[in-house]
């Protein structure tokens, strides 16, 4: 098997290839053309904001299905703090039921990771990282490095061990959501005193230019609702491996 990794392959052309079983993962396929190909059991999860199949844009139609099976995702586009709050909420008692079913798996299998996604223990440090990346430097202001050693940073971050993190770090569950906790209540404590006007405020975006502390907010709903989904994807399949599943 031919590996790519940290590999820029844009503007490359395949041409008469097969790429049947084919994993591409933490990529970017802007502006990606596919044609005459033969198509069948793919699976793509990301944040699509733009696909075309045949000719059809089906986006518009992923997400509204998206929000017909999960209602509570609706609430991820709140722009005022009284839905903020409710969606902050829904993203704890999604987790807490996550951590629920985790808890009661062995140690070692919340470690492994299920076809080379993150963990489980490694989902909720990335977690800790972007609540870091969005919330805890832009929106509390904390003074850098304001990363906490355990966050798990995605494939293709900047921020580092310069930065306060720990790639070496192997903490155990209770370690990670002791973390997790303390992140939660600052936000439900931000959002139980803050009001609309406060979502406006302009401040400097991670990611470069300036951003609103709702955005900061938005993106972190986002982190949690999509993170979930993947956790709970690979903890059924744990669950069937374990002993009694």
């Amino acid at each position: 098997m031919v590996e790519h990794v940290d590999a820029d392959l844009s503007g490359s052309r395949f041409r008469n290839v097969n790429l049947s079983g084919t994993r591409i993962h933490s990529a970017f396929l802007n502006g990606v053309v596919i044609t005459d190909a033969w198509i069948e059991d793919v699976r793509l999860d990301g944040n699509v904001r733009s696909l075309s199949v045949n000719g059809i844009d089906v986006t518009a139609y992923v997400e509204s299905e998206l929000d017909r099976l999960h209602p509570d995702r609706r609430r991820l586009r709140a722009t005022d703090v009284d839905g903020l709050r409710q969606a902050w909420n829904d993203a704890i008692d999604r987790t807490d039921a996550a951590v629920e079913r985790a808890q009661r798996l062995p140690a070692v299998l919340l470690e492994e990771r299920v076809n080379d996604e993150f963990s489980f223990i490694q989902t909720l440090r990335h977690l800790v990282f972007a609540s870091d990346r969005w919330l805890t430097g832009p929106v509390f202001g904390d003074p850098a490095p304001y990363f906490h050693p355990l966050g798990q940073p995605h494939d293709s971050a900047e921020e580092g061990p310069a930065d306060g993190l720990d790639p070496d770090a192997r903490p155990t569950l209770d370690e990670v959501l002791a973390v997790r906790h303390e992140q939660r209540g600052r936000l439900a404590d931000f959002l139980q005193t803050a009001v609309d006007a406060d979502l406006s405020r302009t401040l400097a975006s991670p990611n470069g230019g300036d951003t609103l502390v709702l955005h900061c907010i938005q993106v972190v709903l986002h982190e949690e609702w999509w993170h979930h989904r993947y956790a709970a994807r690979d903890l059924s399949i744990l669950e069937a491996r374990s002993p009694g599943g």
